[in-house]
C-alpha cells in the first residue's frame, strides 16, 4: 500500500529543515518597507530630553505625570486652598501615592535621589515633575511642573496657583527635579 505525501508538507519540509535563516530577507520584507526601514536607521533619534518630552516613571503612584498635572492645573484654576504649609501635601494629593509618604519637601527629594530618580539642577523639566527648592524652611519646597514654563504650588496663605516657575528661585536655591517616587 502506497502512502501519499501532501504537496504542502512536500513543499515545506526543505525549508523546516533548512530552518528560517536560509529564506532571504528581501523575500520576506518588501522592498519598500526595506527602504523605509533603511532610512529610518540613518535619522537620527528625538532628542526628546531637550524638547521636554521625556517620558518619566512613576513608582507608587495612582495618577500619572500628565494626570497628576491636569487635577493641579484644575484646583488652581477653581481656586482651591487649605495648603498653608502643605507644599508636600499638594504635589502628593495631585499623584495620590499608593506607597508611603514623607514627611518633609527634601525628604521626598532625597528620596527621589537615593533611587536614581531626581535630576539635580536640569532645568528642563517635563510635565508632571516634582521641582524642589530648599528653602529658609528646614523642609524646603516642592511644586508640579505643568508645562509651558509654569508650575502649580501652594501659595503663602495655603491656595493653589500656577505660576513660573523660577518665581520660586525666590524661596531658596533650586536643587532639580524629580520623577514622583513612593516606593
Amino acid at each position: 500500500m502506497r502512502h501519499r505525501i501532501p504537496l504542502a508538507i512536500t513543499l515545506a519540509a526543505p525549508v523546516l529543515l533548512a530552518g528560517f535563516a536560509a529564506v532571504p530577507a528581501s523575500a520576506l520584507v518588501p522592498s519598500e518597507t526595506s527602504a523605509a526601514a533603511a532610512s529610518a536607521k540613518k535619522a537620527k533619534p528625538a532628542k526628546t530630553k531637550a524638547m521636554g518630552a521625556v517620558a518619566m516613571r512613576t513608582r507608587g503612584t495612582t495618577y500619572s505625570p500628565t494626570r497628576a498635572a491636569d487635577r493641579l492645573e484644575n484646583w488652581a484654576q477653581k481656586g482651591v486652598s487649605g495648603y498653608h504649609n502643605g507644599c508636600l501635601r499638594l504635589a502628593d494629593n495631585a499623584y495620590q501615592p499608593k506607597g508611603g509618604r514623607t514627611g518633609t519637601a527634601l525628604s521626598q527629594w532625597n528620596r527621589a535621589k537615593n533611587h536614581g530618580y531626581a535630576h539635580p539642577g536640569d532645568r528642563k523639566p517635563p510635565v508632571g515633575a516634582q521641582m524642589f527648592w530648599r528653602t529658609s524652611n528646614p523642609a524646603g519646597h516642592i511644586a508640579t511642573y505643568v508645562g509651558n514654563g509654569k508650575a502649580v504650588t501652594n501659595m503663602p496663605g495655603g491656595a493653589v496657583k500656577k505660576i513660573d516657575w523660577t518665581r520660586m528661585n525666590d524661596w531658596g536655591p533650586y536643587l532639580g527635579w524629580a520623577e514622583p517616587y513612593y516606593g
